[in-house]
């Protein structure tokens, strides 16, 4: 193997390995974005979720309600 790529896979390792260490550095989550857009977006899908289920009750009253026949 040639002596430099060697060198740098042994640093490799020792960084990789070293991130595992309890003391290592803890570097913090960056924050959620919370963008006007996303938040639409995310309000109409939750809508949506809910006039499916509405008109799946709608269509199938009994589904989920009903205990099963026992016999």
């Amino acid at each position: 193997m040639i002596p430099i790529a060697a060198d740098i896979a042994v640093n490799a390792v020792r960084d990789h390995a070293g991130s595992a260490r309890p003391n290592a550095p803890v570097v913090p989550d960056p924050a959620p974005r919370e963008s006007r857009p996303r938040t639409q977006f995310a309000a109409f899908l939750r809508a949506s979720a809910q006039r499916r289920a509405r008109l799946a009750d709608r269509l199938d009253p009994c589904s989920g309600r009903v205990k099963p026949v026992t016999g």
